[in-house]
């Protein structure tokens, strides 16, 4: 049985307003060219398919394609869960649908929906799956108003172990006197799991849980499917417990980093693990010095032929004018392009951002927080401003979820 773990590939997003269709179609034909020459048996796809809850008609369009393309891959079966990104509603609404064609979605957390066989090569069942989607607060505890926030976090984390402990308890019954591995999904920020500045990642925590311990997935999982991390790698060390990371650098603070996604080959329970690097179809990089050094930097990059997208970060003081001088070294035009320049002002930090998307990767909390300092609030003042905020802002989420209907 040979699977392929993948997640987070946030179709639709843009970076500095730019937008990213070509290299996000680019991605999914190779991977259906990797689902072929690997001879793939099951695609897993660990949430955060889309980008944001209403995703652009064209990143609706590049999703079903590629669906649709499954079947003429050895590819038999494909399990999809939703991310924090995601609207549950969106991705179940056509789950009947994508039955059909053995694609199982699961948006809302339902034990009906999250558990299902994967066949193998020979047609009978290779695996078993608990297609476990982002648990979000209401799905753990429901409302829980007027909680201290330690006994909150203590819940939701009971809660979040219960149901992975229930749905690998019916996993191991189905499974019963076969050799079949249990393959289990994630989306959630596992202990182990570290991220980067500026790699994109938002909203890390599940509820009021920071970190998920390891010890809240059952050890009888064979292989744990992770996503909503953008680097790739282990937890705790161990190859069967891994994020796969997004396809595509999801900010500059990926630049130049390795992308990659993950096969797992099942011989029986133990799977041998290996990463596949992910090609790069725009180049992005980050620039830093003086104005001399940055451009010098850049008539480098221009000689070279290559499409580039690049962050400029200046060392030398001149705020906005500075700025603007550097956007003039790289012009739309050109095949390098600065997206975003940083350029330090006299006693005070001034920063100019392409498009406006100065807060693009910034989680509401890393806002409010920035917020917060720049008017001296911090201390005992800072924690409860910073409590009630995220309780405002969850209320928000969840009414939205409701609120949204499926676009198809």
């Amino acid at each position: 049985m040979k699977i392929l773990h993948t997640s987070d590939w946030h179709l639709g997003r843009r970076l500095c307003g730019r937008e990213r269709r070509d290299e996000f179609q680019k991605f999914l034909t190779w991977l259906t060219g990797v689902l072929s020459e690997e001879k793939i048996d099951a695609l897993i796809v660990a949430g955060d398919i889309f980008d944001s809850f209403t995703p652009p008609q064209w990143a609706q369009t590049l999703y079903y394609d590629f669906l649709t393309r499954l079947s003429a891959t050895p590819c038999k079966s494909a399990v999809i869960v939703a991310g924090n990104h995601d609207s549950p509603s969106l991705l179940d609404a056509p789950r009947e649908l994508l039955k059909r064609l053995n694609v199982f979605v699961t948006g809302v957390p339902n034990g009906e929906h999250e558990l299902c066989e994967l066949p193998g090569p020979d047609g009978n069942t290779g695996a078993v799956c608990c297609a476990v989607p982002f648990l979000r607060s209401r799905d753990l505890c429901g409302a829980m108003e007027g909680v201290e926030p330690d006994a909150r976090r203590a819940a939701e984390l009971e809660a979040f172990t219960a149901h992975y402990r229930d749905i690998v308890q019916r996993a191991e019954q189905l499974r019963a006197g076969r050799g079949i591995p249990i393959i289990a999904t994630g989306h959630c920020f596992a202990a182990g799991g570290k991220v980067n500045e500026g790699d994109g990642v938002r909203d890390l925590a599940v509820g009021s849980v920071d970190v998920v311990p390891l010890s809240a997935f059952p050890d009888t999982v064979d292989y744990l499917a992770l996503g909503h991390l953008h680097a790739p790698q282990l937890c705790g060390a161990l190859p069967s417990r891994r994020y796969s990371g997004s396809p595509l650098a999801m900010g500059f603070g990926e630049a130049g980093r390795p992308k990659e996604v993950v096969i797992a080959d099942f011989g029986g329970r133990e799977p041998t693990v290996r990463a596949l690097p992910v090609p790069v179809w725009q180049e992005i990089v980050r620039l830093r010095g003086t104005f001399d050094e940055i451009a010098a930097r850049l008539d480098e990059l221009k000689l070279s032929g290559r499409s580039v997208w690049a962050e400029a970060d200046c060392t030398d003081q001149g705020g906005a004018e500075l700025c603007e001088r550097l956007y003039e070294l790289a012009p739309d035009t050109g095949t390098v392009r600065l997206l975003r320049v940083r350029a330090a002002a006299e006693n005070v930090g001034g920063t100019l951002a392409g498009d406006g998307d100065l807060n693009e990767d910034w989680a509401p909390q890393n806002v409010f927080e920035f917020y917060l300092k720049e008017h001296g609030i911090d201390g005992d003042e800072a924690r409860e401003l910073t409590g009630a905020y995220l309780e405002a802002v969850a209320a928000v989420r969840e009414e939205r979820d409701e609120a949204v209907q499926p676009a198809l």
